[in-house]
């Protein structure tokens, strides 16, 4: 698998012919994936007829033998939700967080859990800061943790005792990879 960061909050994950992408910020980005996956709503359009299968709320889906989990993560005024993810893609289980502003509930945190890789906002406002951040990564214990909604996740790295992190364009992977509950900190670019 290969994940890279595209934006703020934008992904891709990538194996093999198969891509799957969070939070895309246009719909140019479309083409070539078979699965959306938005963590607000009211999200972008959702693709016309024949586009990638979308999913912007909770729930329980199968698409091309990915299996997605979703749990209302925040409401936020004016219908705007926001929603948590697990993602099994290529055996390996992601966790992704979107942009919340208030910690997340328990049953929130529970979808979250024993992820081998982790997605959730790097601790800047007006985002969970680095303290609240680093106590869930602390209660998930994934293997890999990608900060999003931050250019820099000093803040949240110095938290976690790993001060010497630097940038890296792309992560390629498979799950043998990913030592369990190791919480190391990858910071992608964008």
């Amino acid at each position: 698998m290969v994940i890279t960061r595209q934006g703020d909050g934008y992904f891709k994950l990538q194996s093999g012919e198969k891509a799957v992408l969070i939070d895309p910020d246009n719909q140019r980005s479309y083409k070539g994936s078979i699965l959306i996956v938005a963590t607000t709503k009211p999200s972008l359009t959702e693709p016309e007829d024949g586009g990638p299968f979308f999913i912007d709320g909770q729930g329980e889906y199968d698409v091309s033998e990915i299996r997605i989990e979703g749990k209302t993560a925040e409401h936020e005024g004016e219908g705007v939700e926001k929603t948590a993810y697990r993602i099994v893609f290529d055996d390996i289980v992601i966790g992704v967080l979107g942009p919340v502003k208030k910690e997340p509930d328990p049953k929130v945190v529970e979808v979250l859990q024993d992820c081998d890789i982790l997605i959730l906002p790097g601790g800047e406002k007006p985002y969970l800061n680095a303290s609240a951040v680093a106590k869930m990564i602390r209660q998930t214990e994934p293997g890999i943790i990608i900060p999003s909604f931050t250019k820099n996740p000093k803040e949240l790295l110095k938290e976690l005792g790993q001060e010497n992190g630097k940038p890296e364009e792309k992560l390629t992977l498979k799950k043998k990879d990913i030592s369990p509950k190791a919480m190391t900190v990858v910071w992608l670019t964008a």
